[in-house]
């Protein structure tokens, strides 16, 4: 049994690699609501680690140079206007680690990797 499961967790290694060599691959984490913690999604936690507190986000690349971070915070309202979520484009000075605090807990983030 231990077998299977190194099988599958070096093929989802590979998978990743694979998408990174042909370039445009993306890691995704997202939360179900506001003050939740982010989740990765199709695997985004074997590309990117991330240490998150309830206003900022540590990540390390696991997969190679991060071109791009975009973080996406939550939606608030003013009570007569719904406004939009902050959205913060940034292409990291270090491509392996970098920090975003966008003063709240993200929605969202995506890291774009390349060359």
């Amino acid at each position: 049994m231990r077998r299977v499961i190194t099988h599958r967790l070096a093929g989802l290694g590979l998978a990743a690699m694979t998408l990174m060599a042909a370039g445009g691959a993306v890691a995704v984490f997202a939360a179900g609501e506001p003050g939740e913690i982010m989740s990765p999604t199709d695997g985004a936690d074997l590309m990117v680690s991330l240490v998150q507190s309830q206003d900022s986000v540590l990540w390390v690349s696991l997969a190679g140079n991060v071109t791009t971070v975009r973080t996406l915070g939550w939606p608030i309202s003013d009570g007569t206007h719904d406004l939009g979520g902050a959205l913060v484009l940034e292409k990291p000075s270090n491509p392996l680690a970098g920090t975003v605090n966008i003063g709240e807990s993200p929605m969202s983030m995506e890291f774009d990797f390349g060359d």
